[in-house]
């Protein structure tokens, strides 16, 4: 019998040695505990060396910071603000499970205590639920599940969504467009990585824009023009909604005139996806041009687009003026060409029938380049013997130009003078025609008698 107490003896004092060694004595594991902060926790905070109540108490004050701060569900084109109060949490049933898990029997006092981490249970609103349903490009049971292992342990990161596998679906490509590449390619692999098996949801606003944050555009807007326009293009070809569309403003060398868009920091494309399924944008490279198509379940409409009413406006002709140039010398300083003025129609069908509805989705004008031409303002030389006819003019009625007169005929205004001058014209005349019936020498006085001038 002694021999079987002091046997007894001997394990109990044995399991108690044992007990010390692995820090399971309770005032060793109450120092551990407070010098740890990697114990057991309750929605990411420790609560290993506290009791029931203080537990409870930590959870309500952290769940209460929590719900001060924004919550935000973003990526996969969303970014959608969640409410706190759209997330019931029970404190009490969390903090029981807890304990039911770190308890030990009294006889297994030998053990190690359990390290558990464990969530805040949680209760998400309908409202939550029914709102990323509404989102038909999210996997709603996988976006769900995110959110909820988020807030579960309070943290305060953005909340990634998780877009639907389209694979798991049969798709039909319901538009595309294609068109060489002879532009500026700077940028464009960053481009068409951001655009490329983008989701859009049905209902959703799709900003090409918003597609190019976090690209250094720098000067590779030739390159964004390129593919929004090849975008515009494709959407055209489908019911898609057009919210804001830019010309350019002058004849592309690519697409159609009206077909073209211009983005910039002020200017964007939008559209809405209209149908109730989702779509896929895919944008890639073929050889030497570049490739735009639209993905989605298959529909019953289909959409193509029409330039018409063109009307081309003719250049005028602009004058410039330089004293650089000779007299009469003209010099071309830029060749016109026309403009443009047409008109961009959508038509949408069913399938099965005849085409149901035409709308008008843009007029554009491309204004002409106007012919410059530049000229001598010098005037040229006036030729010597060269009349200028402003001064062939009858002003005294003689039916000859007054610039062909003598002058003193036309200034000598002194009587004497004509008198002087009339009388010698009579003389001479007189002399003329008598001359021929009187002697040589001879002459009339005034009297009309002879003289002999001989004598």
């Amino acid at each position: 019998m002694k021999i079987i107490s002091k046997t007894v003896v001997l394990v109990i004092l044995t399991s108690f040695l044992v007990y010390l060694c692995t820090s399971n004595f309770a005032p060793i594991q109450q120092v551990k505990a407070e010098g740890k902060v990697s114990g057991s926790s309750i929605g990411g905070h420790q609560v290993e060396s506290l009791n029931r109540e203080e537990i409870i108490s930590l959870l309500n004050s952290k769940i209460l910071e929590w719900k001060k701060n924004p919550i935000l569900l973003t990526g996969n084109n969303t970014d959608i603000p969640l409410d706190s109060e759209w997330f019931t949490f029970d404190v009490d049933s969390s903090v029981e499970q807890y304990i039911n898990q770190v308890s030990k029997a009294w006889y297994a006092f030998w053990e190690s205590e359990p390290t558990v981490h464990l969530p805040i249970q949680v209760e998400m609103n309908p409202e939550l639920i029914a709102m990323i349903e509404k989102n038909s490009h999210l996997d709603t049971e996988a976006t769900l599940q995110e959110i909820e292992n988020h807030v579960e342990m309070l943290s305060f990161e953005p909340i990634e969504t998780v877009a639907i596998d389209m694979s798991l679906f049969q798709t039909d490509r319901i538009a595309f467009d294609i068109e060489e590449i002879a532009i500026n390619t700077a940028s464009l692999d960053d481009i068409i990585s951001n655009l490329n098996e983008k989701v859009i949801g049905s209902g959703e606003v799709f900003s090409l824009n918003q597609q190019m944050e976090g690209i250094n555009l720098g000067a590779s807007y030739e390159t964004i023009n390129f593919i929004a326009s090849l975008v515009y293009s494709t959407i055209l070809q489908t019911n898609f909604e057009i919210m804001e569309r830019h010309s350019q403003g002058e004849l592309p060398n690519y697409l159609e005139p009206g077909i073209e868009a211009d983005i910039n920091n002020l200017k964007d494309l939008k559209f809405i996806n209209t149908n109730n399924s989702p779509a896929i944008l895919k944008v890639s490279i073929k050889d030497t041009s570049l490739l735009v198509e639209i993905y989605s379940i298959p529909i019953e409409t289909e959409s193509k687009y029409q330039v018409r009413e063109q009307q081309e406006i003719l250049p005028r002709t602009i004058y410039r003026y330089s004293s650089e140039l000779d007299p009469n010398k003209e010099e071309l300083l830029e060749e016109g060409k026309p403009g443009l003025r047409v008109s961009v129609y959508r038509q949408t069908s069913d399938k099965a029938g005849p085409f149901e509805k035409e709308e008008l989705i843009s007029e554009d004008y491309y204004p002409p380049v106007n012919r410059v031409i530049l000229k001598s303002s010098l005037e040229p030389e006036a030729s010597a013997g060269t009349q200028d006819p402003d001064l062939a003019v009858d002003m005294n009625g003689d039916g000859l130009s007054d610039v062909n007169e003598e002058p003193s005929n036309a200034t000598n205004t002194n009587p004497a003078v004509d008198s002087e001058k009339e009388q010698a014209n009579t003389k001479t005349t007189a002399v003329e025609e008598d001359s021929d019936g009187l002697p040589e020498g001879s002459y009339y006085d005034k009297a009309g008698n002879i003289i002999d001038g001989s004598k």
